[in-house]
């Protein structure tokens, strides 16, 4: 009783005030994500993440361990085969005899099928693979069986983007619970679980994002925020998927709005104010005049100026695809894998209602409306830089004439969504939530019951159908 009891006082301490709550945030945030994630590295059936061989392949290959896969069934390295060839094997019981205690056949690169060239080194393609290769070479050593190398590269990738995430809720110093609650999300805890590039993207992105935060707060540019712009400018060219890299963006800003107490604004609106209005007219027109001729040169790929425009207004005011694909709005936060994942919608349509909940609950720290245009901007610009790639046909002709994102795109938007702190937590922007403990109970019995979902309705999907 003596021990049930201070378990309650423990619990009730920490949910007795905001600042109790966000003291412990990162605390929370690794529990939850320990016991989740060891449950998905253990459970979550191989090859599950977007293009799931192809990540196993790169990781093994880092590290000496090419692995033939045909003993398994796989053939083709990218997307298309995930759960085809486990599921009999999980739906006549020969499972763990298949994934478990028969060995791995080793093999040469040149003599696979597929992933027979390690990527460049400096390129998210090698780096992002670095760790769960470490953990591919783990579990070989321990026995060498294709599921005890996967299960270990998934816990040892797990354990490090966690503890990362740890460090980075703790640091932060405004948006805690928003950076706590998409980092516990399906989508991001199933690729901490996972031996994709995408958590490592993940984690060096919201790191970023975190940074600026607390450059807002600190509202200065210091020797210290300049070496941390210069490593983290370099991580993300070098370890972080090309999109994410618009966050970048954000550095030129911060250094004009507080270099030197902001003497660069000073000198701009100096510079401005000293030209004549038809000095002014030309400029906006010279920048219009560039940007009309930057567009028109891309256009020339693409059928030409008339044919572009055409088709991105077509595809605006008609529907080409009249059974509309929702999985890269489902697969943002909610499921890793939507086609096979098959988790109801309103998780869906829940997760967002209680994000935007959580955003109208920060505190306004953000003082100068160019940074929170900034975010927004920044935010909207890399899901148009999504859409132009399929948009140009990047991806298929059946995306290319629908102008539509296609396949499982989601978690390419998930950490800038971390921008909309920045937004929303503009001192004009009056609208705030004040149940700040409500909100945070439901959020956190939203990521338990989701997380629960996603094991379950997958497993389902295997051995149901």
């Amino acid at each position: 009783m003596k021990k049930i009891k201070i378990k309650r006082n423990f619990i009730k301490d920490i949910l007795s005030s905001r600042d109790s709550i966000n003291k412990n945030l990162h605390k929370i945030y690794l529990i939850i994500a320990v016991v989740f994630g060891i449950g998905l590295a253990l459970f979550m059936p191989f090859f599950n993440e977007p293009d799931g061989a192809y990540h196993y392949v790169n990781s093994s290959n880092i590290v000496g361990l090419s692995t033939d896969l045909s003993a398994q069934g796989e053939t083709n390295k990218y997307f298309g085969y995930q759960f085809l060839h486990e599921k009999p094997n999980y739906q006549n019981g020969t499972f763990f005899e298949k994934y478990f205690k028969s060995q791995v056949t080793l093999t040469t690169k040149a003599n696979l099928p597929y992933g027979n060239q390690i990527p460049f080194v400096l390129s998210y393609q090698y780096i992002g693979h670095v760790i769960p290769g470490i953990g591919v070479w783990l579990g070989y050593h321990i026995y060498p069986s294709l599921g005890v190398m996967i299960v270990m590269a998934r816990l040892f990738n797990f354990l490090v983007l966690s503890i990362g995430m740890f460090f980075i809720i703790r640091y932060v110093k405004k948006g805690k619970l928003a950076f706590a609650f998409v980092a516990l999300s399906p989508v991001v805890m199933n690729n901490f679980a996972s031996l994709s590039y995408d958590g490592l993207s993940f984690i060096i992105s919201v790191a970023l994002i975190a940074f600026v935060i607390n450059t807002i707060i600190l509202k200065k540019i210091t020797r210290q925020t300049i070496i941390t712009m210069f490593l983290l400018s370099i991580l993300m060219l070098i370890a972080v998927k090309t999109n994410f890299c618009l966050l970048l963006l954000f550095f030129p800003i911060l250094l004009i709005v507080y270099w030197r107490e902001g003497l660069i604004v000073r000198k701009i609106k100096q510079i401005w104010g000293s030209w004549s209005k038809n000095i002014k007219v030309s400029a906006i027109f010279g920048i219009l005049v560039v940007g009309f001729a930057g567009f028109y040169v891309v256009s020339r790929n693409y059928g030409g100026l008339k044919h572009f425009i055409y088709k991105l207004l077509i595809n605006q005011i008609y529907n080409f695809n009249p059974n509309i694909n929702v999985n890269d709005i489902n697969t943002i936060l909610i499921q890793p894998l939507a086609t096979h994942n098959l988790m109801p919608f309103w998780l869906t349509w829940v997760g967002f209602a209680l994000f935007i909940a959580i955003l109208f609950l920060e505190e306004k720290f953000v003082e100068n409306p160019t940074l929170s245009w900034t975010a927004i901007g920044i935010f909207i610009l890399n899901v148009l830089a999504l859409y132009m790639a399929f948009f140009t046909g990047y991806a298929s002709q059946s995306n290319d004439l629908m102008g539509q994102i296609g396949g499982i795109q989601g978690r390419y938007v998930t950490p800038t969504l971390l921008l909309l702190i920045i937004f929303i937590s503009n001192s004009k922007f009056k609208i705030k939530i004040n149940s700040y403990k409500t909100v945070v109970l439901a959020s956190f019995g939203f990521i338990l019951l989701s997380n629960s979902l996603l094991l379950f309705d997958t497993l389902f999907t295997i051995l149901r159908f």
